[in-house]
């Protein structure tokens, strides 16, 4: 998969590029694991770091500088930088009527509190999840869905995602063979 000519344009002007970045502030806190390509090019392998790392952060509720914490586990990992803050947009206000029921109902299945218990527990009404009563179980549900969600992209892309083969460089037109000489024996 390549970037369209805009996006390094973009970040060419942004002053983004690995030339630009050596010996700036970057650099000289990160080191030259931010000019390392698996954390901009989208790699099979960077993909599935970044998911393994940006999902599970963008899962718990509340969490204040989300994308921040995604950066810094995508610098550890060298996972691509892109998708870890991508991900972070997945925690938002229109997607918590979703995410705190899937987080509360899997906090209390692991407590030991019957399915059944807790799926008519959020049919009456949701509104005590925002009770302090409520936040443990948020939180641990929130680590679960977040490990078991994280490891099931990283399987995913892992095994849907091809990279381009490698390119070899084109032989020249005298370095080939001679067309249609075969096998020849001798006389």
């Amino acid at each position: 998969m390549r970037m369209p000519m805009w996006v390094f344009r973009l970040m060419h002007r942004q002053n983004l590029s690995r030339s630009k970045l050596r010996g700036g502030r970057l650099h000289r806190w990160f080191g030259d694991r931010i000019l390392d390509k698996a954390l901009w090019l989208p790699t099979r392998n960077s993909l599935a770091r970044a998911w393994l790392i940006g999902f599970p952060i963008t899962v718990v509720p509340f969490l204040p500088a989300q994308s921040i914490f995604a950066v810094i586990g995508a610098l550890v990992l060298r996972g691509n930088l892109l998708l870890c803050i991508a991900l972070q947009f997945l925690s938002n206000p229109f997607t918590a009527p979703i995410q705190l029921p899937v987080c509360y109902f899997a906090g209390q299945v692991v407590r030991g509190v019957s399915p059944l218990a807790v799926w008519e527990e959020l049919s009456h009404g949701s509104k005590h999840l925002l009770t302090p009563d409520a936040a443990g179980s948020l939180y641990l549900g929130a680590i679960v869905v977040g490990f078991l969600g994280g490891l099931a992209g990283y399987a995913i892309l892992h095994q849907t995602w091809r990279d381009k083969p490698k390119r070899f460089p084109r032989v020249g037109a005298d370095s080939r063979p001679p067309q249609g000489t075969g096998t020849q024996f001798p006389l």
